[in-house]
């Protein structure tokens, strides 16, 4: 049995490396601060826009495809511009108030540039509307952010539209100048938008936070899609403009480029070749890269006297770049043999360092790296982790039954374990960092933890309820995972967790308690739900208390080791150990918790009913400190882990948490209620 396992791990682990040959687009793009492979950067990019990694099947129509990879598509909108695209529904709107507003059902998921710009610019009743929250929003923001005040204070609402000036004048918002190219063609100056009570200012920021930054990110997003001209960019049509008027004038040569170059200085019009496909490392800028479109790019020749195609301006040889400008040529039709180039191209790049800095270096990733993101990408793995954790869940439940079934039971638990490794380590491997920076890392990480612990404990004592409870955290948070489609693509570290040492010290131990408290949490509600039903047993109870007490042990004394730890970085990055963030602050209050119920227990103000309440709520005050900080309370110096989104789903889990500890200390009390302690 054993040999066949371990045969078994060697063929998956062997086909995982083989498949990585089979991926074509392993060419690397840069996408905010980060290479990755172009089919990982489609997939990163469309999220962006539409928060799904591929197109749903019921939208297919509306992109002109038949296919639903974001890179078919997105190799489409590089070619033809976003023009064929108006009426896609590629922005995916969350707000409910946003949608009435745009008059569309409330269950429409996304809508397209063109229903998106009628409301927010051209239609008569919500676009005024619109325009009157969002300045009647950033100028309350620029006024309680002002270190000085007027008696009619006036400010720049550059967030929203640069060159846009609004006054405050007898509690009204008074338009005072415009910028030439404003969206919103009923704002003149002197125009009264709203008013505005200064001492409101701060119960509307707070009000109409969600609503304004979608709406700001929304119309980000569409100036980003409508930016997409196709091969020629604005810059590149008035260049070959201007080139023709100068040789209308029969102007001298010298003087055409002489006027050029002054006029479109060839860097600026590199950097302006494109936004998509930053896929051609710049020689003088080794940290930029450039678009594909750079390539079509065509300078004058003053002895000529016509355009010529630019030199080569990456570092690959110039037998490359040249080939790769012939072939760039016949794309999108012919693909093959100009991705073919391009990855012979960056193998003379791959893994040097292009930047340094005080004990820091950044390279370029390695072939092995973009094949092992490209391939990673292709499949939702923690789809499949989950049917394996439900696999193994059942057969544990059935060997329980039929002792005869174990070993297999057990096989199948480690095969599922070692996946869930292999998926955590492949992370490691692309990100060179421990996969603990953001909220869907993190929802790997910590049922991993879980199922680590549940594993140990056999080591020491037979417990077929650890594995189970193990078993059922991890098909919950990854379930939540897969369903809510958070984004799990590899994001840019922030600069703040830039670190790698405090990164495995103080976010692996904070995070790793968030799974023992799972763990405890989990033994807490089967310790509660067999003596609801009173199928509790005394050997039951003294197996289920130990564990659930350990659990809490461990994941206290991580929960308060990892947060002093994070003081000290604290000290070391922001220059003070604590400063009751909300994080800091909930991380205290959480350890607080668990601290009182672990206390409780040993000085026998509780037992084992008790103490399984305790690791049932404290689960609700770690919730809080994991999600609701980030995705409900918005603020704090650890901004790099906010979010949106989910919020009336923990809601509900709060409160059907609330009511299940209510009634159960209501049962315990009305079953016991000539005893005073418990």
């Amino acid at each position: 049995m054993q040999t066949r396992t371990l045969r078994f791990l060697y063929s998956l682990f062997f086909l995982f490396c083989f498949s990585f040959q089979a991926i074509a687009h392993d060419f690397p793009v840069l996408f905010k601060g980060r290479f990755q492979p172009a089919d990982a950067y489609a997939r990163t990019w469309f999220y962006e826009f539409y928060h799904a990694p591929t197109i749903e099947s019921e939208d297919l129509l509306s992109f002109h495809t038949t296919h639903s990879s974001a890179l078919e598509w997105l190799e489409s909108l590089h070619f033809q511009g976003h023009f064929a695209y108006q009426a896609a529904p590629l922005f995916w709107v969350n707000s409910a108030e946003l949608k009435q507003l745009a008059q569309v059902p409330a269950h429409q998921k996304r809508l397209s540039a063109q229903v998106l710009n009628q409301t927010f610019y051209s239609h008569p009743t919500s676009s005024p509307l619109i325009a009157q929250r969002l300045i009647t929003y950033y100028f309350s923001q620029a006024y309680t952010q002002a270190s000085s005040f007027s008696m009619q204070p006036k400010f720049e609402l550059s967030t929203l539209l640069p060159g846009l000036w609004v006054q405050l004048k007898n509690q009204q918002l008074i338009i005072k100048s415009v910028p030439a190219n404003t969206p919103w063609n009923f704002l003149k100056p002197g125009v009264v938008i709203g008013s505005l009570d200064p001492i409101s200012s701060p119960y509307l920021l707070k009000k109409d936070k969600k609503f304004i930054e979608e709406t700001t990110n929304l119309m980000q997003l569409i100036r980003r899609f409508e930016s997409l001209k196709g091969p020629m960019s604005l810059t590149e049509q008035a260049y070959h403009a201007r080139l023709k008027d100068l040789q209308a004038q029969s102007a001298n040569s010298n003087n055409i480029s002489k006027h050029l170059e002054q006029e479109f200085p060839l860097e600026q019009r590199l950097k302006k070749a494109g936004m998509l496909f930053l896929a051609l490392p710049w020689k003088h800028h080794p940290d930029e890269w450039l678009s594909l479109h750079a390539l079509a790019l065509s300078v004058y020749s003053p002895t000529l006297n016509r355009l010529i195609p630019i030199a080569n301006f990456t570092p690959f040889s110039d037998e490359l770049f040249v080939l790769l400008q012939k072939r760039y040529q016949v794309l999108p039709e012919n693909k093959e043999p100009f991705l073919e180039t391009l990855k012979t191209a960056y193998q003379s790049l791959e893994g040097q360092v292009y930047q340094e800095a005080y004990q820091k270096q950044l390279h370029y990733p390695t072939r092995l790296q973009l094949k092992a993101e490209s391939f990673y990408t292709q499949t939702s793995w923690t789809f499949y982790l989950i049917g394996l954790y439900l696999l193994s869940l059942i057969f544990l439940i059935i060997s329980h039954v039929y002792p005869t079934l174990k070993p297999l039971s057990w096989v199948i638990l480690g095969l599922t374990f070692f996946c869930h490794t292999l998926l955590l380590l492949t992370r490691c491997f692309i990100l060179g960092r421990p996969p603990v920076s953001n909220m869907a890392e993190t929802v790997i990480y910590v049922p991993w933890i879980t199922m680590l612990c549940a594993l140990a404990i056999p080591l020491f004592r037979k417990q077929f309820w650890a594995l189970l409870a193990a078993c059922c955290a991890a098909i919950s948070l990854l379930s939540i995972l897969e369903w809510t489609q958070l984004n799990q693509n590899f994001d840019q570290l922030q600069a703040v967790l830039d670190s790698q040492f405090w990164l495995m010290t103080h976010v692996l131990l904070v995070v790793g308690s968030y799974g023992l408290f799972l763990f405890s949490a989990v033994l807490g509600h089967l310790y509660l739900g067999l003596w609801l039903t009173k199928s509790q047993s005394p050997s039951l109870s003294h197996s289920l208390t130990p564990l659930i007490l350990q659990t809490l042990y461990g994941g206290t004394a991580l929960l308060i080791i990892g947060t002093i730890l994070g003081g000290i970085w604290a000290a070391e990055s922001w220059g003070r150990f604590w400063d009751w963030d909300p994080k800091e602050s909930w991380a205290f209050i959480s350890s607080c918790f668990y601290l009182i119920w672990i206390h409780a227990y040993r000085f026998h103000h509780i037992a084992s009913f008790g103490l399984a309440i305790g690791a049932v709520s404290g689960f609700l005050a770690i919730s809080f400190t994991w999600y609701g900080v980030n995705y409900i309370l918005g603020t704090g110096l650890h901004s790099y882990g906010f979010g949106s989104g989910g919020e009336e789903f923990y809601y509900a889990y709060f409160m059907i948490e609330l009511l299940l500890i209510i009634s159960t200390l209501f049962i315990y009390h009305y079953r016991n209620r000539f005893q005073t302690n418990y």
